[in-house]
């Protein structure tokens, strides 16, 4: 299956931006101080979870993260471990003991058992290579990174600042007057569709121009787990099947899994997407608090 094209990929230190069409399709900022996805560790087990053979791991750098075994562990073992997801706001990073043979070779996986069987302590292994991991999804045209030094930041002069700014807020506002507020609960996102400034259309309409805008901020914003919309509809004006196929259609073209899940007794629609990163909001605000 062919890759999915990218015109480009610009990085500027822990900042990723990839574009397509000419515009902005996801911002990526790496973690600072927390290990990111695809980081091989030995960790070693320091206690026990509530939930059966799910125990907190204590890694490198004095930090924590959390194991769902499969089988009974020993509290004091060593363990190798992958980050599968990174941690975020209070929760540990989520640990799996599979090493993925589609990221490693058999070469790499023994050289990586061969370090934990000498390993003494909680230890980094292996982190991924950003820019290589994207080369491995994504068609890319061109690559402009910061290892040549400028004299001006690249976000800077290509005009990314107030892109990445605007994608940061929690509110949106469509060419056509639709505004989304975006924000996240304790269990879900929630995205709450509003008519704003937009004149002379129907409710139907206001919806569609709003699940295109979704399915963009989703995977601009970096959006996963359980997101929740609600759409604008009434008695009288029921949500349109149309705007929930016109939602499952918008988001075919993002590489991440998202599984539009159908609309709720209360009207609400339920969307499902996989992710291994923290969102857009959540590593900026953890950058800023460094």
């Amino acid at each position: 299956m062919p890759k999915p094209k990218l015109q480009r990929l610009i990085k500027s230190k822990n900042k990723i931006a990839l574009i397509d069409g000419g515009a902005v399709v996801e911002f990526i900022i790496l973690p600072k101080g927390r290990f990111c996805a695809g980081t091989v560790l030995v960790g070693r087990i320091e206690s026990a979870a509530s939930v059966p053979n799910a125990y907190f791991v204590t890694l490198p750098e004095h930090q924590t993260g959390f194991l769902q075994s499969t089988k009974r562990l020993d509290i004091g073992a060593k363990v190798l471990t992958l980050v599968s997801k990174e941690a975020h706001g209070k929760k540990y990073a989520k640990l799996t003991t599979t090493l993925p043979s589609a990221s490693f070779s058999d070469e790499q996986k023994k050289l990586f058992k061969e370090a934990f069987t000498h390993a003494a302590k909680p230890l980094v292994l292996f982190v991924p290579d950003i820019i290589r991991e994207l080369q491995s999804t994504y068609d890319i045209g061109e690559i402009v990174t910061d290892d040549m030094p400028r004299k001006t930041d690249i976000f800077a002069s290509e005009g990314l600042q107030d892109v990445l700014a605007d994608a940061l807020s929690p509110l949106v506002t469509t060419k056509e007057g639709v505004r989304l507020f975006i924000e996240k609960t304790e269990a879900f996102w929630a995205i709450d569709v509003d008519s704003g400034a937009a004149a002379d259309i129907t409710l139907t309409e206001i919806n569609l121009i709003a699940a295109k805008e979704i399915a963009r901020q989703i995977r601009l914003k970096n959006l996963s787990g359980q997101i929740v919309i609600d759409f604008i509809s009434s008695p009288k004006n029921r949500l349109s099947g149309e705007v929930v196929a016109a939602l499952k259609q918008a988001v075919k073209t993002d590489p991440t899994p998202t599984l539009v899940a159908g609309v709720t007794p209360l009207g609400h629609v339920e969307v499902v997407r996989r992710g291994r990163r923290q969102s857009l909001m959540e590593s900026a605000k953890a950058l800023d608090e460094k």
